[in-house]
C-alpha cells in the first residue's frame, strides 16, 4: 500500500505539473483511447497497428474502463502505481512458496518483498509511467506461487493474463514454469514443464508470426534497435562485428545497474549460479540494443530482469537458510533449552533477517541516486506548478477532431484525440493544425528544447491567429490563407 501510494503521488504530481514525457504515457493513452472508442489499435506516434509494435491485448481492459469511467490520463498512472505496489506481495507469495517449509521462509520472503519498492531499479520503473509489462510480471509471479501451492487452474489463468500484457513477458512466465518444475513433484512438476513449453512457443509465435502480420510491412520504432547487427547476421553477431558487440557488452553503466540489482537482493542470487544464468538472455538482448535507455537499463527496462533475479534470490535464500540451520544446530547445542529464551532468539533472528535484506537495497538506491523524487537529478519534473485546470480552458477552443501540435509536457493531458504531434519531435507543422504551447514549457532535454524553440519562432512568424492566451498557455490557430 505504501509503495502504491508513493508511486501514485509521484506520477500524479508530475502529470499535473505538465512534465510527463510523451513517451510513454501519451503514447499508451492514445492507443487505449482509440481502442475504447472504435477498436482501432493506432496512434499518432507510429505507423500501422500498435499490436505490431508491442503485443499487448490486455490494453482492452483499461480501454473498456476508460470508456465506462473517464478518459483522464491519470487513470493509467494509477494502474501503473498499482502494479508497482502489487509487485511486493507477489514477490512475497512467490518467494515464500519457493522457500517453504523452511522456518524462516516468511521473514525472508517479507524482506525481499519490502526491499523491492526501495530498490534503485524499481524507482526507475516508477518514473517510466504506464507500462503493461509491469502488470504482466505481477501475474507471472502469482502464477509461480499458484503452481508451487498446487493451484494449477489459477496458475494457467494468471499465466495467460501475463502473456497478454506484452510479448517479452513470455520469458518471465517460462522462468516461473522452471521454478515450479524444480520445486514441485508429480503432476505439478509436469504442469511446470508444460508451462515452460507453452510460454516459449507462445513467445516465438508472437515474435515470428503474429506481430509481423499486424505490422503488414510497416516500419516500427523497435526495428532500429537491432539494425546495426545486420538482420540475419544477428544470429552470429560476434563474427562480422566483433569490436562493436564487445563494446556494447562491456559498457559499464548497465553492469552498474545489474550489480545494484544483485546487491539489492542481498547478493542471494550469487549463491545459486545456475539460476542466476537465467538472467543472461535478457541481459544480452538489452545490452545489444541501440536504444540508449534500454542499453543503459533505465526507465522500465530493468523489469525484464526482475523475475529471473527473484527466482535466483529465492533459491539462494534456500541455500543460505540450510547453512544457517546447520550453524544454529551446532551453536545452540546445549544452550537455550528454555522456551522463552528460544522464542526470543527466534523473534530477534526474524527481525535481523528482514533488516539484513532491506538495508542493501536502500544503500544501493542512495548510491545510485534513485530515491524519489530525486531520481537521477529529475527534480524539476516533480516541482513544477500544477496546470491541468488551466488547460481545460484551452481545450475548449480547439475542435476535438482537429490536428494538434503541442509541447511534450502537455501531450499526456491531450492524448485522447485523433491527431497529435509534438513540437519537440517535428520540424514542421501542417497549415491546418492548431498549436498549443506553454510559455515556460517543460522539455526532456536541451536538444529537444532547441528544436521546440526554433519551431515556435517560425510558427509565430506565420499568419497564425492567437486563439487563446492566458499568460501561461497559448493556442495558435491554423494558418490564414492569403487573399488571391
Amino acid at each position: 500500500v505504501v509503495a502504491f501510494a508513493w508511486a501514485a503521488a509521484l506520477l500524479l504530481r508530475r502529470t499535473e505539473g505538465l512534465a510527463t514525457p510523451a513517451y510513454d504515457l501519451a503514447f499508451f493513452q492514445q492507443v487505449v483511447w482509440n481502442v475504447g472508442r472504435d477498436g482501432r489499435w493506432v496512434s499518432s506516434f507510429q505507423d500501422g497497428s500498435f499490436l505490431g509494435l508491442h503485443f499487448s491485448p490486455i490494453l482492452v481492459v483499461p480501454a473498456v474502463l476508460e470508456r465506462l469511467l473517464s478518459t483522464d490520463v491519470r487513470f493509467l498512472s494509477l494502474i501503473h502505481a498499482l502494479a508497482i505496489g502489487a509487485l511486493a506481495p507477489a514477490i512475497y507469495l512467490f518467494a515464500g512458496a519457493v522457500l517453504h517449509p523452511a522456518r524462516l521462509a516468511r521473514p525472508v520472503a517479507a524482506g525481499l518483498a519490502i526491499m523491492l519498492p526501495a530498490s534503485a531499479a524499481l524507482q526507475e520503473v516508477v518514473r517510466s509511467d504506464f507500462h503493461p509489462e509491469a502488470i504482466g510480471l505481477v501475474m507471472a509471479l502469482l502464477a509461480g506461487w499458484a503452481g508451487l501451492t498446487r493451484r494449477n487452474l489459477a496458475m494457467w489463468a494468471l499465466a495467460a493474463v501475463a502473456l497478454a500484457t506484452r510479448e517479452d513477458v513470455g520469458y518471465a512466465v517460462a522462468v516461473v514454469g522452471l521454478v515450479v518444475a524444480a520445486r514441485a513433484r508429480g503432476s505439478n512438476r509436469r504442469q511446470g514443464i508444460a508451462l515452460v513449453a507453452v510460454a516459449l512457443i507462445w513467445t516465438g509465435a508472437v515474435f515470428g508470426l503474429v506481430m509481423p502480420w499486424f505490422r503488414a510491412g510497416a516500419r516500427v520504432e523497435t526495428d532500429r534497435y537491432y539494425q546495426w547487427l545486420g538482420g540475419v547476421s544477428f544470429l552470429l553477431p560476434p563474427f562480422p562485428r566483433t569490436n562493436q558487440v564487445v563494446a556494447a557488452l562491456t559498457r559499464p553503466a548497465p553492469w552498474f545497474v545489474i550489480l545494484g540489482m544483485v546487491i539489492s537482493f542481498a547478493g542471494l542470487p550469487l549463491l545459486r549460479p545456475r539460476w542466476l544464468l537465467l538472467v543472461a538472455p535478457p541481459v544480452l538482448a538489452t545490452l545489444l540494443s541501440a536504444h540508449p535507455p534500454q542499453a543503459a537499463l533505465l526507465l522500465q527496462y530493468p523489469l525484464i530482469l526482475l523475475v529471473p533475479l527473484t527466482a535466483a534470490a529465492a533459491f539462494g535464500a534456500r541455500r543460505a537458510l540450510f547453512w544457517l540451520a546447520l550453524l544454529r544446530r551446532r551453536w545452540s547445542r546445549g544452550r537455550f533449552r528454555r522456551g522463552r529464551a528460544r522464542h526470543a532468539l527466534a523473534a530477534a533472528g526474524r527481525v535481523m533477517v528482514m533488516t539484513g535484506l532491506i538495508l542493501p537495497a536502500v544503500g544501493v538506491a542512495i548510491v545510485q541516486g534513485s530515491i524519489p523524487p530525486f531520481v537521477n537529478g529529475y527534480v524539476d519534473q516533480f516541482s513544477r506548478p500544477t496546470g491541468m485546470a488551466g488547460l481545460a480552458t484551452m481545450a475548449g477552443v480547439i475542435p476535438p477532431e482537429a490536428p494538434l501540435f503541442l509541447d511534450e509536457g502537455l501531450a499526456a493531458t491531450f492524448a485522447s484525440r485523433t491527431r497529435l504531434g509534438l513540437l519537440t519531435g517535428n520540424r514542421s507543422v501542417p497549415a491546418d493544425a492548431f498549436v498549443l504551447y506553454e510559455v515556460d514549457g517543460w522539455v526532456p532535454n536541451a536538444r529537444a528544447g532547441n528544436r521546440r524553440n526554433t519551431l515556435l519562432q517560425f510558427l509565430r512568424s506565420r499568419p497564425r491567429p492567437v486563439i487563446a492566451d492566458d499568460g501561461r498557455f497559448v493556442v495558435l490557430g491554423p494558418e490564414r490563407r492569403s487573399a488571391p
